[in-house]
C-alpha cells in the first residue's frame, strides 16, 4: 500500500542504462531554464477556475508542487507483475558472490519547469544510481537519462496536471506498430511523496492488440528545490526497497461500485479541436462516479504499494488505467483512453469510499 512514510535504509541498490557517470562535484547551469519557486501558488482554485475558466492557475498550482528534486526506488515489472532483476552488468562482483540477486535501483528525478518560449512542458533529468558494496557513497556512479515529459504529445497547449503535481503524459497517436509509453504520476495531497509509472504498451504479433509489456515504477519523495541533480542522496538515500513487497490483492480495490470520484480533473479533445481540453467542473467537490474500471477486469497488473495497471480495448481503441490504493478508503486514479488510435481523454481522479 502507498505509504507517505519511507524509511532510509542503511544501504540501498540501485542502477540504469542511458549515459554512466562517476560522481564528482561540478556546477550545472542549464541555459534557458529557471525554476518556479516551490509553493509560489498554494491557494485553492476560485469556483470559477475550477470550472475550467482558468486552466493557467491549475498549471501554476501543478508547476510548484512538481518542480525539485525526488529521491526514489524505481523497480520493473514485467507483464506477468514479476519484479526484474538488475542486468548483470550494473551488480558488483561481490553481489554475484554471494549469490545476492537485486530488484530495486535507487533513483532520483530532477525536475523542473522550463521558462523560456510560451509552452507549457516539463523536463525531468531521471537517475538510476548503481548498487555500491559497503555504502561507499564517494563511489556511485549513475545513468542519466534526460527527456521532456510531454515530447510525444503532439504539442498540445494543454497537459493533462493536477495541482498536487501529478500528470499523465501519452502519445498524440498509438504508432502503427511496435511500442509505446504512457507516463503517469499519481501525487499525493500536500506534493511531498508520490507514484510514477512509465507503461511500456506493445502490440500483439499477430493479434495486433496492444497489451502490457513492462511497468516501471517508481515511489519518489521531494528532497528539496531543483539543482540540476548536482547532489545525489548517496548510500542512504531513495527509500525503502518494495520489489518484494506483496502485491496489491482484488480485495482491496473493492468493486468499483464502492468508491465515489471526489475530485476529478477531466480533459478530452472537443469536436473541431485537435489538442485536449479542460472540461468544465475540474476539481469541484462533488462525488461522482468511480473512473476506475480496471478493479472489476481480470485483465489487470496487480503491483506492490497499492498500485494497479490495466490495458483493455481492440485493436486502436485502448484505456489504459493506473491507480494506487493511500491506506484503505482512499486512492488516486489516472486513466487514459484512446479511439481510433488518437488520444481522446485523461483522467486524473482521486476517490473514496
Amino acid at each position: 500500500m502507498w505509504s507517505l512514510r519511507q524509511g532510509r535504509p542503511q544501504c540501498s541498490a540501485s542502477a540504469g542504462s542511458t549515459r554512466r557517470h562517476a560522481i564528482k562535484p561540478f556546477t550545472v547551469v542549464r541555459p534557458g531554464v529557471r525554476a518556479v519557486a516551490r509553493g509560489a501558488t498554494l491557494q485553492p482554485l476560485a469556483a470559477a477556475e475550477r470550472e475550467g475558466t482558468s486552466y493557467d492557475a491549475l498549471w501554476d498550482a501543478f508547476a510548484s508542487k512538481v518542480q525539485g528534486e525526488w529521491e526514489g526506488v524505481t523497480v520493473t515489472f514485467n507483464a506477468e507483475g514479476a519484479p526484474q532483476p538488475l542486468p548483470e552488468r550494473y551488480v558488483p562482483g561481490a553481489y554475484r558472490e554471494w549469490g545476492v540477486e537485486l530488484f530495486d535501483w535507487q533513483s532520483q528525478s530532477s525536475c523542473i519547469v522550463p521558462q523560456e518560449g510560451t509552452g507549457r512542458g516539463l523536463r525531468n533529468f531521471f537517475k538510476r544510481l548503481m548498487p555500491t558494496v559497503g555504502c561507499e557513497a564517494d563511489a556511485i556512479a549513475y545513468v542519466e537519462e534526460a527527456e521532456d515529459v510531454w515530447r510525444e504529445d503532439g504539442g498540445s497547449a494543454v497537459k493533462p496536471v493536477t495541482p498536487a503535481g501529478g500528470y499523465v503524459a501519452a502519445p498524440a497517436e498509438l504508432p502503427a506498430r511496435g511500442k509505446a509509453k504512457v507516463e503517469a504520476c499519481l501525487a499525493a495531497p500536500g506534493g511531498r511523496s508520490r507514484l510514477r509509472a512509465v507503461v511500456t504498451l506493445m502490440q500483439h504479433w499477430e493479434s495486433k492488440e496492444w497489451q502490457l509489456a513492462f511497468v516501471d515504477l517508481s515511489r519518489e519523495t521531494y528532497d528539496g528545490p531543483f539543482n540540476g541533480g548536482v547532489e545525489l542522496s548517496g548510500c542512504a538515500g531513495g527509500g525503502k526497497p518494495f520489489a518484494k513487497e506483496p502485491a496489491t490483492s482484488p480485495q482491496q480495490l473493492g468493486p468499483g461500485s464502492s468508491w465515489l470520484a471526489k475530485e476529478v480533473y477531466r480533459y478530452a479533445i472537443s469536436a473541431g479541436t485537435t489538442g485536449l481540453e479542460l472540461q468544465p467542473g475540474a476539481g469541484l467537490a462533488a462525488p461522482a462516479a468511480s473512473v476506475a474500471t480496471a478493479a472489476d477486469s481480470a485483465a489487470v497488473m496487480m503491483l506492490p504499494l497499492g498500485v494497479w495497471v490495466s490495458c483493455a480495448g481492440a485493436k486502436s481503441d485502448v484505456r489504459v488505467e493506473v491507480g494506487a490504493l493511500r491506506g484503505d478508503s482512499e486512492r488516486e486514479v489516472a486513466v487514459c483512453r484512446y479511439a481510433e488510435g488518437r488520444l481522446a481523454e485523461v483522467v486524473l481522479a482521486s476517490e473514496a469510499k
